[in-house]
């Protein structure tokens, strides 16, 4: 015999209509207080301790000069970190930006001054800065694409220029290293995801109010 659906036996019954009795949990979806997290974060880059709270970190490489980075090209990248930070709610997505040194580099051998190196440093710096904002304003742009709504506050933007460069610091801790090869002077063009530990911190995140 056929099994008959709730709907058959009384027509007037729908989904909606069985939801309503079920009882909703009273902790609303964790929003995030931007200054907060970017307090959190800037703590622990002055600290040193970013390594310690990142519970998964990964990659993404652009191209020289490179500056948007377009969803077709992303989506699989932007979809493991939606998966992520969905997984992790309380958890917050840090994403750094990197410069590749080399023209620093060539600039410092060339004896310009100290002047026009800050100048180098400082572009660098403002350069990864914007690709780190670009890539997370694609993130939420292919987000809402999916039907997904992203809270921006839960991803913390950061530019380091070339103050880690793949490749390595010198010994003086400071200056980097030169790229010896095409794949090396490559690797340094990068954005990490890091995904960070702050569920203990009390003010990282408010509960949204019913």
């Amino acid at each position: 015999h056929a099994i008959s659906l709730p709907s058959e036996i009384v027509p007037s019954w729908s989904v909606a209509a069985l939801a309503s009795g079920v009882v909703k949990p009273d902790r609303a979806a964790p929003s995030f207080n931007a200054a907060a997290v970017n307090q959190v974060v800037s703590a622990k880059q002055a600290q040193g301790t970013l390594d310690d709270a990142t519970l998964f970190e990964f990659e993404i490489r652009f191209q020289p000069n490179q500056r948007d980075f377009p969803v077709d090209v992303y989506r699989d990248d932007f979809s493991r970190v939606v998966d992520l930070s969905s997984t992790y709610a309380g958890a917050v997505m840090v994403i750094e930006g990197h410069s590749d040194p080399l023209g620093y580099l060539k600039a410092r051998q060339s004896n310009v001054g100290q002047v026009a190196l800050q100048r180098q440093v400082r572009a660098a710096l403002n350069l990864s800065i914007e690709r780190a904002n670009s890539v997370r304003d694609s993130l939420i742009t292919y987000a809402s694409s999916e039907g997904i709504q992203l809270d921006p506050a839960q991803f913390e933007t950061l530019g380091l220029g070339f103050k880690n460069p793949r490749t390595g610091l010198s010994g003086d801790g400071v200056t980097p290293l030169a790229p010896a090869s095409k794949a090396e002077w490559l690797s340094n063009m990068r954005v990490v995801f890091r995904l960070i530990a702050v569920e203990a911190e009390a003010s990282q995140f408010t509960l949204l109010e019913n």
